[in-house]
């Protein structure tokens, strides 16, 4: 194929993400988080209800994804022998995460439990929202993609985020990563 523009500075910036929160989602990690606790998927439920007065203002997502060839994956062993890659970074603010903390340190354990079973799902949410923009830009160029994975997963080391922030621009949605691997926000 031949572009007729450079590959590596192909940047997009999504600064405003549809998220899709299902409330069975949140009380599927919940279920699984509570093991062997008794609280029924009835109380899980209602207290899912309450708590998502609270949610809704706590969510400020964005995204932003970068196409890079060959030239930009030297040195990323986990890439060898690929033409190109879409990197890709989401975050739903900071808000939420502090709103647990807030709660947790109040004592309202079972609402920040909950609160951050609720965040999980709006970042995975925010996760397939930026994997459909990039395979829409991929299908549009005639470019086949695979199924997304990060680094934690499989044989990929959590250290390969150290990899996609040399990449992308992360502090333009205000997300950064700490010496252990660490995104902040989570």
């Amino acid at each position: 194929r031949i572009f007729l523009f450079p590959i590596n500075y192909m940047l997009k910036i999504l600064k405003k993400i549809d998220l899709t929160i299902e409330d069975e989602e949140i009380l599927r990690l919940l279920v699984s988080q509570k093991r062997k606790e008794k609280t029924s998927k009835a109380t899980l439920s209602n207290l899912i209800k309450e708590t998502k007065a609270l949610f809704e203002n706590l969510l400020h997502p964005q995204g932003m994804f970068k196409i890079v060839d060959q030239k930009a994956l030297k040195g990323e062993p986990y890439f060898e022998g690929q033409d190109m890659i879409a990197l890709g970074l989401c975050t739903i603010g900071d808000e939420l995460e502090n709103k647990v903390s807030q709660l947790s340190r109040k004592g309202k354990l079972a609402q920040a439990v909950i609160l951050d079973a609720m965040g999980s799902v709006a970042t995975e949410s925010a996760a397939d929202f930026l994997n459909l923009r990039i395979c829409e830009w991929c299908q549009k160029r005639g470019l086949g993609t695979s199924q997304r994975f990060s680094p934690g997963y499989g044989n990929w080391s959590l250290e390969g985020q150290r990899f996609i922030f040399s990449l992308l621009p992360a502090e333009r949605i205000k997300v950064k990563l700490n010496q252990s691997c660490m995104m902040i926000p989570r």
